[in-house]
């Protein structure tokens, strides 16, 4: 399921279904970033999910997991997730 959430995070009315699901502060930061980037939200959403898939470390991909499964919809946790990670000082 996750891996279908992350082929779509690209359309913009499956972004937009995401961002309505964050923090409204959270949702207006990757709109922030996204503008800073010259990119749609749609975009910048989709491309920082993959870049987490293709690069994070596994103490990222634990904590990640532990999230997800106590969450009754693990994609969108995960997805959320990512994207709050995103935007956070870390």
């Amino acid at each position: 399921m996750l891996g279908v959430l992350i082929a779509q995070l690209d359309q913009p009315d499956v972004a937009a279904g995401v961002l309505t699901t964050l923090d409204p502060r959270i949702a207006g930061q990757l709109e922030r970033r996204a503008a800073a980037a010259s990119m749609t939200v749609a975009d910048f959403a989709a491309g920082a999910v993959r870049e987490f898939v293709e690069h994070a470390d596994d103490d990222l991909w634990f904590q990640l997991l532990t999230i997800v499964r106590k969450s009754d919809d693990p994609s969108l946790t995960a997805v959320q997730t990512i994207l709050t990670w995103v935007v956070a000082e870390r």
